[in-house]
C-alpha cells in the first residue's frame, strides 16, 4: 500500500445564502475525506457574511489505491453559526481521484481549484456559491511495517510486590517476635535470682 498526503488550503468560499437574519454570518467549514476517519475544521470567521476567507491550511493523508478506485471523496461542508443551533449552508463533494488526475507533471505543485457548493432545499439540491481552494499531493510513501509480536505471547510469572501495608505487617511481626524473644530472656534470669 502506498500513501501521499494531501496538503489542502481552503481559502474562502462566497455568494453563499444569507441565513442571518441581522447582520453577517460566523462562518467556519468542515473537510473531511468520506471513507476514513480524517476531518479538520477552519476558525469561524466573525461576520464573514456571504464571502468568508480562511486561508486555513490542512493535511490529510490518501491511500493512493483506494483514491484512484474511487473510493475516498473530499467533502467540505460550510455551516453558519446560530443563535440555538449550527446552519449548514451547504457542501462539496470532489473525488480524490479527480484531483490526482487533474495534477499537471512537472507544473507548478500547488493546484488551485473552485467547485460550486450545492445546498439541499427539501428534495432537491440547488447550486448556491463556490469553494476555492489550492492543493498539492505529497511524494508516494509506505506506512512503516508493524513489528511482529511472538506467538504464542511470552508468559510472564507475576511478580510479587510487597504493599506498604505488608512491608508494615512484617516489620510489626518482626518487632513483636523481638519483644517476645527478649522476655524469654527476663525469665531465664527471673529463675536464676532469688528475692
Amino acid at each position: 500500500m502506498e500513501y501521499r498526503t494531501l496538503d489542502l488550503i481552503l481559502i474562502s468560499a462566497k455568494e453563499l445564502k444569507n441565513v442571518s437574519l441581522f447582520g453577517k454570518m460566523d462562518v467556519y467549514a468542515v473537510v473531511s475525506i468520506a471513507g476514513t476517519v480524517q476531518k479538520l475544521a477552519t476558525p469561524v470567521v466573525k461576520r464573514g457574511g456571504p464571502n468568508p476567507t480562511w486561508k486555513f491550511p490542512m493535511k490529510f493523508t490518501v491511500d493512493e489505491y483506494a483514491a484512484m478506485h474511487d473510493d475516498l471523496m473530499l467533502v467540505i461542508k460550510i455551516k453558519a453559526i446560530g443563535t440555538f443551533t449550527n446552519w449548514k449552508l451547504g457542501e462539496v463533494q470532489v473525488p480524490i481521484k479527480e484531483l490526482m488526475e487533474s495534477v499537471i507533471p512537472d507544473g507548478n505543485p500547488m493546484q488551485f481549484v473552485s467547485y460550486r457548493v450545492r445546498r439541499s432545499s427539501g428534495k432537491t439540491m440547488k447550486l448556491k456559491g463556490e469553494v476555492s481552494f489550492s492543493y498539492k499531493f505529497g511524494e508516494k510513501f509506505s506506512p512503516p511495517r508493524a513489528q511482529p509480536y511472538p506467538y504464542p505471547p511470552q508468559q510472564h510469572p507475576p511478580q510479587q510486590h510487597r504493599t506498604h501495608s505488608a512491608s508494615c505487617m512484617g516489620f510489626a511481626t518482626d518487632l513483636l517476635e523481638g519483644m517476645l524473644s527478649d522476655d524469654d530472656d527476663d525469665d531465664d534470669d527471673d529463675d536464676d535470682d532469688d528475692f
